[in-house]
């Protein structure tokens, strides 16, 4: 209930609004508690003592406070509507922004499926709570208050039967809530996982069918679906005992109103239009219980929904930006000392070894188990170097470490003899180009996805940066050029295209660090070699590395480093290395004697 609280600030900006609701949710309510005072007048000043003059008066205040009730009840709905979607918008925007605050080691821990089903279906909930929940559980108290005093003011034993249904329906709403919050966590806990099965099989659709595994992954969908039916109906037993309870307490207590209210009549202790008059607001008392039931529920729910936004609000970034100012601009000098990382988990956040376009190292290695291991080297600014080796020897992680999308658990990494957890993250993070092995590509215009570390880039210069990827023949052959827009993750473009595309992009920002994961492996040998010549042109003055699998793309490299299992290995240029290291001369001769 805290959290369902505190997502009560987000509502501070909207005072006007709120105010509004609750004048139309009050009017309403009085003019409700009106109806039985006239009905009473109706029956005993007029129908008993045939007076139509009072008839008529009675039923034209009756008319009318229906009227003002219905007026109020739409603007009542048109403040509500408007609150809660400024509610969810504001709940929405913080929590993207949040997400995009995480560091790569938080987003571990939550898959892309979960996040979204908080982003969407969580703020939902909680908006649909504060839109319908919120005022209906207000409208609901204002009656069952104001009932209750009429009640007493109309007559003190009868209103016992009242107060006896009141405490009966209580008990029964409090056991509703404390059964339904957790099972509710535990529906959108299984809605996220079902969203993590969708999310997966979309994003690795070609996986799938390549390996047929339609049918298996079919069933997957339906066991997790399954689950959440399962876990639904639950939620819906408990709500489906506990309105009959409600409404068999409402209805005893007009069975006990018409035998001691008849009772009362026929002794002529009270009129036959009080007690009218005291069955409405019994009424008006009551009937609101049986919808708080529901309302609960929904109560139930946006509780759980907004512990779990909130757990991603609260969430401290894992790699933390210094509070130095930014250090001078770096020339790129970069020096590795006695480096060691373990990842916190044993796997990528996402599938097919992405996690939002970067390679998430570390495959088949236990959490807490050792990736890199005494790391202890330094690149010169302004080099070229290699990094080559078996699949899981730390190659990508090492590129990763750089621009701190992660941080080292031992040893430090310098640039230009500052530690990079000194370096301000937005400067560090604008100092480094990366290309990674998988590339994410935006479904926008193939200039934006360019330009979208340096967006103000003359387009001139976007077409620059293409040439030197050797992404300008394919560019300039498509009618519309840098307008031509990208489908949703390249789908309309080849494999060696979207690495282009990538190379370019990193290229754009004018980066004094170049990381380049393997960012040739799409292409043919033919792309590669032009590619491969673009590259010593826009490595010069800039530290570049290169982690590749073959050895053609990092044979002109000033220095190449071999890396096993986390440890680096071997050290030198590439003739060097052909004398000097079995493992070099082993990759050379596989791939190219």
């Amino acid at each position: 209930m805290r959290s369902l609280v505190r997502a009560g600030r987000f509502l501070s900006p909207y005072k006007g609004l709120i105010a509004g609701t609750i004048v139309t949710t009050i009017l309403p309510v009085m003019m409700e508690l009106t109806v039985p005072r006239f009905m009473r007048v109706v029956i005993d000043d007029g129908i008993l003592q045939s007076d139509f003059q009072a008839v008529w008066e009675g039923a034209l205040v009756m008319f009318l406070a229906a009227v003002v009730g219905a007026v109020a009840t739409f603007g009542q709905g048109v403040f509500r509507a408007r609150l809660s979607q400024a509610l969810a918008f504001d709940i929405r925007n913080e929590l993207f922004a949040k997400v995009m605050q995480l560091s790569h080691p938080d987003v571990d821990q939550i898959k892309t499926g979960q996040l979204i089903t908080r982003l969407t279906s969580d703020v939902d909930v909680v908006r649909m709570f504060s839109s319908v929940g919120v005022s209906l559980a207000l409208r609901a108290a204002l009656m069952v208050v104001g009932s209750m005093i009429m009640l007493v003011l109309s007559d003190v034993r009868l209103s016992l039967i009242a107060w006896v249904m009141l405490l009966l329906t209580g008990v029964v709403l409090r056991w509703v809530f404390v059964k339904a919050t957790p099972l509710y966590a535990i529906v959108q806990a299984r809605l996220a996982a079902l969203n993590v099965v969708v999310q997966e099989n979309l994003s690795g659709m070609s996986e799938v069918r390549a390996f047929v595994q339609e049918q298996a992954q079919i069933a997957r969908f339906s066991d997790a679906n399954e689950s959440l039916v399962d876990q639904n109906i639950k939620v819906g037993r408990l709500i489906a005992v506990s309105m009959p309870l409600i409404a068999l307490f409402t209805n005893l207590g007009l069975v006990g109103l018409a035998w001691f209210g008849g009772s009362a009549v026929i002794a002529e202790d009270i009129s036959l239009g009080q007690l009218v008059a005291f069955n409405s607001y019994l009424m008006v008392g009551l009937t609101p219980l049986l919808l708080l039931s529901g309302m609960l529920a929904m109560f139930s729910r946006a509780t759980a929904s907004s512990v779990r936004i909130w757990e991603i609000l609260d969430t401290e970034p894992a790699v933390k930006p210094p509070v130095l100012p930014p250090p001078r601009d770096l020339a790129g000098r970069l020096e590795f000392r006695n480096v060691d990382f373990a990842y916190t988990r044993s796997g990528p956040a996402a599938p097919n070894g992405t996690a939002n376009g970067v390679y998430a190292a570390g495959h088949g290695r236990r959490a807490g188990e050792k990736v890199l291991s005494g790391l202890d080297f330094t690149i010169e600014a302004g080099q070229t170097i290699g990094l080559i080796g078996a699949t899981g020897s730390g190659k990508s992680t090492l590129m990763y470490l750089i621009p701190r999308f992660y941080d080292v658990q031992a040893g430090s990494i310098l640039i230009d003899g500052i530690d990079v957890r000194d370096w301000d993250l937005k400067s560090l993070r604008r100092a480094v180009g990366l290309v990674a092995q998988h590339p994410a590509l935006f479904n926008r215009s193939i200039r934006d996805n360019i330009a979208f570390g340096n967006p103000d880039l003359p387009a001139e210069d976007v077409l620059q940066v293409a040439r030197m990827a050797q992404a300008d023949a394919f560019i300039e052959a498509r009618d519309d050029g840098l307008a031509h827009v990208v489908e949703e993750a390249g789908a309309n473009l080849s494999g060696g295209q979207k690495q282009r595309l990538a190379i370019a992009r990193a290229l754009a920002v004018d980066p004094r660090i170049l990381l380049l994961d393997d960012a040739t492996s799409s292409v043919d040998l033919e792309t590669e070699a032009e590619i491969q010549e673009a590259f010593r042109d826009a490595s010069r003055g800039r530290t570049t590395i290169i982690v590749a699998h073959r050895v053609t793309s990092i044979i002109d490299a000033d220095r190449i480093l071999i890396l096993d299992e986390g440890r680096v290995v071997a050290d030198g240029t590439h003739a060097e290395l052909l004398i000097a290291s079995p493992i070099y001369r082993e990759l050379y001769d596989s791939q190219l004697g």
